[in-house]
């Protein structure tokens, strides 16, 4: 449940702007490496849509590995594909699948061989264990009832009976979810680190403050300008944020909210080979033998990525 304290062998950056904020954008590679030092990861986006994709084949490529994962409230490719590498260790869920495409084949076969070790938890689990580490809280309670008729707290030995100290009521208590990196996918964000989704649920703000570590990939980079053009858009203030990528397309095969559309029929070949125990036949191709994520998109093609704008 702690957090490793991650110890940057660099400064992100040595820039300074005029008013002399520093500049956070790095390389790919660079925050693939920040992310192979880390073990405990809090992850947003849904099952099809802003997963931070990019940065987790960065992360798998640069040898992340023991991994505790804490993904959104719902999750899909981005959770399967850290444990079809074989890099997860313990994962904290509450639901992992692709919607109407069918299953987690990964996490589904880790489940069966009790290969990773599975949290049991659900919606208020995820959501206030976030909170309560976001606030620097010891714990959150919660009433009776929203457990009193589950097996959640039999199969989840992070979960508590207390006394109510003010009630006398039995209430039931959710730890702090700390992770040593938050990685997110949003739709735009400037070199200072104010970033911007245009999707997502509202959990992002917890998760960056849940975690000593915050990178954000991005499908454009704009100027400070164009950031306070729109404020009341921005969804992490770039004090949250440590360090930004400019990666396009970088929440493939999910989508990007209201820039491009999921791959359906990348999707339904990772789940192919996943699911007939042929992960390393995908890995292969579209992680661990990729130069760049240009190269990447290369793999995927121009045409069809095309296509994924035009259906939005």
């Amino acid at each position: 449940m702690g957090s490793t304290i991650l110890e940057t062998s660099k400064p992100l950056s040595t820039k300074q702007s005029v008013s002399g904020r520093r500049k956070k954008v790095i390389s790919l590679a660079e925050a693939g490496q920040m992310l192979a030092r880390c073990k405990t990861i809090h992850m947003t986006g849904s099952q099809l849509f802003d997963a931070p994709m990019a940065l987790i084949r960065e992360a798998i490529r640069a040898g992340a590995t023991g991994l505790t994962l804490i993904p959104n409230v719902v999750t899909g490719m981005a959770f399967d594909l850290f444990i079809a590498a074989g890099r997860v260790d313990t994962c904290y869920v509450s639901y992992v699948g692709f919607e109407g495409l069918g299953l987690a084949p990964a996490f589904k076969r880790a489940g069966e061989t009790k290969s990773i070790h599975i949290v049991e938890g659900d919606e208020p689990f995820v959501v206030l264990g976030t909170r309560a580490a976001a606030s620097g809280l010891p714990f959150v309670a919660v009433p009776k009832h929203v457990y009193g008729a589950t097996d959640i707290p039999k199969l989840n030995p992070y979960i508590h009976r207390i006394q109510d100290p003010y009630t006398g009521e039995e209430v039931y208590t959710i730890p702090p979810l700390k992770a040593d990196v938050c990685i997110l996918h949003a739709q735009q964000a400037d070199e200072y680190g104010n970033t911007q989704c245009w999707g997502g649920n509202r959990q992002e703000p917890d998760k960056a403050k849940a975690a000593d570590l915050v990178i954000v990939s991005t499908e454009e980079l704009v100027s400070l300008d164009k950031t306070r053009e729109n404020p009341d858009k921005t969804t992490l203030p770039g004090y949250l944020v440590d360090a930004v990528v400019h990666v396009p397309f970088g929440a493939h095969p999910t989508g990007s909210s209201q820039c491009y559309a999921y791959d359906e029929e990348h999707l339904r070949l990772y789940l192919e080979l996943v699911g007939k125990g042929k992960e390393q036949e995908y890995l292969s191709k579209f992680v661990y033998d990729v130069r760049d994520h240009f190269d990447y998109m290369a793999r995927i093609g121009t045409e069809r990525l095309y296509r994924l704008r035009q259906v939005l």
